[in-house]
């Protein structure tokens, strides 16, 4: 089986139409969405019409429940706060109830989908490096978890003797006594230094872990996030990478 896996489109139509020209040319079963397909971006409608068409699996993210009164949003900067609002206005119904359908977790085939983190899903915690990694471990059953939600490409190895490490990588070979924890990086919004978009291919046959990144349409995207009055700080930061 091979899996298309990708998280925190954040309503990035641009990147959302370039990342599905590069899929045509990969070979693969499913396509999973780890959520946060909106927030911040001036496209929401489009981006989770797309998703809810193309998706296999879909877990909700934190701004997706926020996008529809289904999660708190006190934690929220200024800058997500204000794009949760506006987003709000802008959701289609049909779309408000698809993102309020989606569940927490999923877990099938020896596989943990989670958009935060296994520990304590609901509180949105991020999975950023091997502290805090083996509580993160204890919270799920399964030999792997993807999860998103940091924006960062990371992989977090258990080996058989409990040791728990991080890695940042573009290519994993899958040790079959190890246990782990890979994070997609961000296909809207990418906050590890690189402004190209970051999705990963699961490759369960070859026991293997891809990140691929591409160039998208950068400045159109900035122009109607600008153009829709949402904060020019989120403009700002897609082109570095923050």
């Amino acid at each position: 089986m091979r899996y298309i896996i990708f998280s925190d489109l954040h309503s990035n139509l641009e990147a959302l139409n370039q990342f599905e020209k590069e899929i045509e040319m990969i070979t693969h079963d499913k396509l999973v969405c780890l959520g946060d397909i909106v927030g911040y971006g001036a496209d929401p409608n489009p981006c989770v019409d797309w998703v809810r068409k193309n998706a296999d699996l879909t877990i909700a993210g934190n701004h997706d429940w926020a996008a529809v009164n289904k999660t708190d949003t006190t934690d929220f900067n200024s800058y997500a706060y204000q794009s949760c609002l506006w987003t709000r206005e802008k959701l289609t119904e049909k779309n408000k109830d698809f993102l309020g359908s989606l569940p927490l977790d999923h877990e099938a085939k020896g596989i943990y989908w989670v958009h935060a983190s296994p520990y304590e899903p609901e509180a949105w915690h991020y999975v950023t490096s091997k502290t805090g990694g083996k509580r993160n471990f204890k919270s799920f059953e399964a030999r792997l978890c993807f999860v998103g939600h940091s924006h960062k490409p990371i992989i977090l190895e258990q080996t058989a003797d409990g040791e728990v490490n991080d890695y940042v990588s573009a290519f994993w070979d899958i040790e079959p006594e190890n246990r782990y924890i890979f994070n997609d990086g961000s296909l809207g919004q990418p906050r590890d230094g690189n402004p190209d978009p970051a999705f990963m291919i699961y490759d369960s046959k070859e026991k293997t872990v891809e990140v691929r990144r591409f160039e998208y349409d950068l400045s159109s995207t900035q122009d109607k996030i600008r153009e829709n009055g949402l904060p020019t700080y989120l403009a700002v930061r897609l082109a570095e990478g923050r």
